[in-house]
């Protein structure tokens, strides 16, 4: 049972942390992001028609091969990989310990399929720093970061164990106020704290908000997954570094608001719509 519970958090980590472009029009309400994550033996058919720059002969990108397991290895003298968790479109994540201080961590590795790609890899850093910054016991911790032997890249982060309130919410709806309050007050707690820091999540929702149980509290709330994070207190003017350009849409269509939806600049009031939603 804890070896599930610790997949559950680790695929609630994948979840969310690849937004794909969308359509400002788009009808419908579906995430790609919440789709299951690729199962690593799961065989996989090569197209017959590859073009060097890894697009089919349509222009199609075409998704990357599953990541070699890499339980077993030590990165940075200190991580010893133990087993994979999950794996989803952009990367994996591995049960680590630290070998010296014996403490139970998570290690998320990027796909070495996009370690060339500068975007990707700043988008995945993203996430360590932006989480980093606002340092706040509603947010998931991120402790260390670096490279993989493999020519990608990794971060470490608190292992959670637990399940996120989508989860929560299929199986206990319709909750009583009295325990919805104090879980919505813990992401705005959250979120007051990004906001401080100048930081704008741009993907809040249920599978974003992962469920603990701390000092005797079942409902502790850490929000996850800051991967598309916007940090304007690095580039108020938004003049260098962005990850996005206008008319690119990321983030999840139910929980958008109507800025982000058209491709437009957002800043804190689209997480507290998200919130709202």
């Amino acid at each position: 049972a804890e070896v599930e519970t610790q997949r559950s958090a680790a695929l609630t980590v994948l979840r969310g942390s690849e937004p794909a472009r969308a359509p400002a029009a788009a009808s419908s309400a579906s995430d790609a992001s919440t789709l299951p994550p690729s199962k690593p033996n799961m065989p996989v058919e090569t197209p017959r028609l590859l073009e060097p720059d890894g697009h089919d002969s349509q222009g199609f990108e075409l998704p990357p091969a599953p990541a070699r397991d890499i339980a077993g290895t030590l990165l940075l003298d200190r991580y010893r990989l133990i087993k994979k968790l999950g794996e989803g479109g952009m990367g994996a994540v591995y049960l680590a310990e630290h070998v010296t201080i014996k403490k139970i961590c998570a290690i998320k590795v990027l796909n070495p399929e996009y370690a060339h790609k500068a975007d990707l890899v700043e988008r995945f850093l993203q996430e360590a720093r932006a989480a980093s910054m606002i340092a706040h016991e509603n947010v998931v911790e991120i402790t260390d970061f670096g490279a993989a032997p493999n020519g990608s890249v990794f971060f470490v982060m608190e292992m959670l164990v637990g399940e996120d309130l989508a989860d929560t919410i299929r199986r206990d709806a319709p909750m009583p106020w009295s325990r919805i309050a104090p879980m919505a007050l813990q992401i705005c707690r959250a979120l007051g704290a990004a906001h401080a820091k100048g930081i704008v999540h741009r993907d809040m929702k249920p599978e974003n908000c992962f469920r603990i149980e701390r000092s005797g509290n079942p409902d502790f709330i850490k929000v996850l997954d800051f991967g598309i994070a916007k940090v304007t207190s690095e580039d108020p003017n938004e003049t260098a570094g962005r990850l996005t350009s206008t008319g690119m849409i990321f983030g999840t269509p139910t929980y958008m608001s109507p800025e982000q939806a058209q491709g437009q600049r957002v800043d804190h009031r689209s997480d507290i719509y998200a919130l709202g939603v």
